[in-house]
C-alpha cells in the first residue's frame, strides 16, 4: 500500500499552482516518437556501403581505361619490354662461347695476328739474307752446320707463316 500511496501523492494537485507533478513514467506518455524519429532521419546522412563506393570507383576507372584504349596500338610498356628482351638475347648470344673454337683454345685477335705475321716475315727475310751471304761450297763442317741451322729455322718460320696466314688463328690457353 505504501508504494501506491506515494505514487498517488505525486499526482495530486499542489498548493502552488494547481498543476500536476510529473513523474518519470508520466514524461514518456506525452512524447511523440514518430515526429522525433522523422526529424532524426532527415538530419542523419545515409550510410553507403564502402564496397559499393569502391565498385563505383573501379567501374569509373574501367570506363576511362576503355575510352582511352587505342585499338591496334601496342602499349608503350610492352614495346619497352620487347626491346629489353631483344637486348638481353643479343647479350646472351654475344657471351656464348664460339662453337668453332676447339676446347682449351682462344681465338687470336686480328691485330696481334698481323703483328706476329710481320715479325715472322722480317725474320724470314733476315735468314734468307744470311743464307745468301754464305759461300756456295760446303767444305767445312762449321759452314755445313750453319747452313743446316738456317734451313731448319727457315722451314719453321715458313710453317708459322702458313699458320698465321689463315683467317682464324687459335692459341692454346
Amino acid at each position: 500500500k505504501q508504494w501506491y500511496q506515494r505514487r498517488v501523492r505525486g499526482l495530486r494537485p499542489s498548493s502552488s499552482g494547481g498543476r500536476l507533478k510529473k513523474s518519470a513514467s508520466d514524461s514518456c506518455v506525452k512524447r511523440n516518437f514518430l515526429v522525433e524519429n522523422s526529424r532524426k532521419a532527415k538530419e542523419t546522412q545515409l550510410r553507403v556501403n564502402p564496397m559499393k563506393v569502391a565498385d563505383a570507383r573501379q567501374a569509373k576507372k574501367n570506363e576511362e581505361a576503355r575510352k582511352s584504349y587505342q585499338k591496334g596500338v601496342v602499349p608503350g610498356y610492352l614495346q619497352e619490354r620487347v626491346q629489353k628482351w631483344k637486348e638481353e638475347e643479343e647479350e646472351r648470344i654475344a657471351n656464348l662461347p664460339d662453337p668453332t673454337v676447339p676446347a682449351g683454345h682462344v681465338l687470336m685477335d686480328k691485330k696481334e695476328k698481323e703483328e706476329t705475321l710481320q715479325v715472322l716475315l722480317r725474320s724470314k727475310d733476315k735468314l734468307t739474307e744470311q743464307l745468301k751471304g754464305l759461300p756456295l761450297r760446303n767444305d767445312t763442317l762449321r759452314l755445313h752446320n750453319t747452313r743446316k741451322e738456317i734451313d731448319d729455322k727457315l722451314s719453321e718460320i715458313e710453317e708459322a707463316i702458313k699458320i698465321f696466314s689463315r683467317p682464324r688463328v687459335f692459341i692454346k690457353q
